[in-house]
């Protein structure tokens, strides 16, 4: 199990806007987690593990983009509207398990793990990992925002 820091994916031509791999880190430490990926809310790449590939990275965040999608659609159809919030995503594939982490309005984590990860665990990792991406994407809209004079 490669257990490689997250960096900004490579090969890349394109460069991230905001690159914010470092949220990865701590969760690539975990025993059994793969690779992660960070991705803005409508699915473009905000970071991802040393192994993820520019253009994998691009795939994972546009399909994790519309798997959330489809949960809040999902949780307000069934609720009639009176809960569209998504917490997390569990997916249990034939090798192991891709968690998804909605991070506020504006960004998602998703990573893969082997069966051998500690679902527990990752889920408590991940929502810590979520809180610093939400202060970490406030804080980086606030720079940008120039101050209107009073």
């Amino acid at each position: 199990m490669d257990h490689t820091p997250a960096a900004t994916p490579r090969p890349s031509r394109r460069p991230l806007t905001l690159d914010v791999s470092w949220v990865l880190s701590p969760l690539l430490a975990l025993p059994g987690v793969a690779s992660g990926v960070v991705l803005s809310r409508d699915g473009l790449i905000l970071g991802g593990s040393a192994d993820v590939s520019v253009e994998a990275g691009e795939r994972t965040a546009a399909m994790t983009s519309s798997v959330l999608g489809a949960a809040r659609a999902l949780c307000e159809g069934l609720s009639n509207g009176a809960d569209g919030e998504v917490v997390d995503i569990v997916i249990s594939a034939g090798k192991g398990y891709y968690y998804i982490a909605p991070a506020g309005d504006r960004a998602a984590i998703v990573v893969a793990a082997t069966g051998a990860v500690n679902v527990g665990s990752l889920a408590y990792e991940v929502q810590l990992q979520v809180q610093k991406l939400i202060k970490a994407l406030n804080d980086a809209s606030a720079a940008r925002t120039p101050e209107i004079p009073a």
